[in-house]
């Protein structure tokens, strides 16, 4: 029996697929991860040891996560990893019962939906949830569409499409790119494989010039070894600061961390990017709904900014984003406080731009157990009305 070339070829493709996926497997079964991923796997841990006792939870960006690590360093329990840092000793002891923090780095509004939608579903009901909201939640120009985060990469299954298709999607080429994603393991696992292949080719070139005489690598082959060495520093940098709360464990200099901040969120801000806006728009007005749905009690915060990174966004982008959350919150009758137009911040609460330090995070979370206790006398009123 004869089998054509291109069943041939189909073949060895699907093998190839089967293999890869299966050597994608650790130990315990469970996908390889990116940082965010871990945090995320550790979050949805530290909440199912929670079961049953309906925690106060919070939920965000690294705009949670940092007050929530450096106020418990401050207290005298060093976590060496900020990003797995998900409760909150300090605020337990305000709010007398347990704290779970769900919120992970870079985490936009629709990663908010989807971490609430997937984790809070019944099984696990806390007592208020406090979501802590800052501009870049809804708009990042250094990033893709809403399906090409960490976050949707881990939550999300095929199964799933019918329920987000027009909350997530775009067009036909998005739809398109989420069903490959799901289907292909190549094509998801693309941009892994394509950084190897750059890796390894930098390192063969480092090689080859290593071997060549002094001689030679003193003339115009110096130039090419120091163009070499410069990409190599800046993929450095670049790995470095794919953890946005590295430098809380590095230490150094504040004015240079300052001023790292300002770089990294002039990229951020550098252009309006509307359809991206509006998508997040969408999610908010979602997560609202689902919680409303679900009888989870809702709280909002717009997290606190320091006037040098208000500087960097564009026209209209706070003015936009603050309108749009106190409208949204007040139409779907969820508490909101906004802490930035309350000016009890100061520079000196801040570790950079935007992550609060330990002064900070002690006002934060001072803010956050006087919400959960309005939201404790609120609840007590009601039920006392109704009886």
């Amino acid at each position: 029996m004869k089998i054509n070339k291109t069943a041939t070829a189909l073949l060895a493709f699907l093998a190839i697929n089967l293999a890869l996926a299966g050597n994608g497997q650790t130990a315990s079964g469970e996908s390889k991860k990116d940082a965010i991923q871990k945090s995320l796997a550790q979050a949805t841990s530290v909440l199912e040891t929670r079961a049953g006792t309906e925690p106060v939870v919070l939920i965000g960006s690294s705009l949670i996560l940092a007050p929530l690590w450096s106020v418990d360093v401050a207290d005298g329990a060093f976590f060496k990893d900020c990003m797995q840092h998900h409760t909150s000793s300090h605020l337990e002891k305000l709010v007398d019962r347990p704290v779970v923090s769900l919120a992970t780095a870079g985490q936009f509004v629709s990663d908010t939906y989807l971490i609430t939608e997937k984790l809070l579903n019944g099984k696990q009901r806390p007592s208020v949830l406090i979501y802590g909201v800052a501009p870049r939640d809804f708009m990042d120009d250094t990033t893709g569409g809403l399906a090409m985060t960490s976050v949707f990469d881990s939550l999300v299954e095929t199964k799933d499409f019918s329920k987000i298709d027009k909350l997530f999607f775009n067009n036909f080429d998005e739809r398109g790119d989420f069903v490959l994603n799901r289907s292909v393991f190549l094509y998801r696992k693309r941009g892994r494989y394509q950084a190897k292949v750059q890796d390894f080719a930098a390192k063969f070139e480092d090689k080859m010039l290593a071997q060549l005489p002094v001689s030679n690598q003193a003339g115009s082959v110096t130039g090419a070894s120091t163009d070499a060495n410069t990409k190599s520093a800046s993929s450095a940098n670049l790995t470095t600061n794919a953890d946005p709360l590295a430098n809380f464990l590095l230490g150094g200099d504040r004015d240079a961390v300052w001023k790292q901040s300002i770089e990294e969120y002039a990229k951020r801000y550098k252009h309006f990017n509307a359809k991206q806006f509006d998508k997040q728009k969408e999610c908010f007005r979602a997560l609202t709904a689902l919680c409303a749905e679900r009888k989870i009690k809702l709280c909002v915060v717009a997290m606190p900014l320091t006037d040098d990174n208000l500087k960097l966004m564009p026209p209209g982008l706070y003015q936009r984003y603050i309108s749009f959350v106190k409208e949204a919150t007040k139409e779907a009758a969820v508490p909101f406080l906004d802490l930035q137009s309350a000016k009890a911040y100061d520079e000196s609460n801040f570790y950079d731009t935007v992550h609060l330090n330990s002064k900070g995070g002690e006002k934060f979370l001072s803010t956050v157990s006087n919400l959960v206790r309005e939201h404790d006398s609120l609840a007590t009123s009601r039920a006392t009305k109704t009886y």
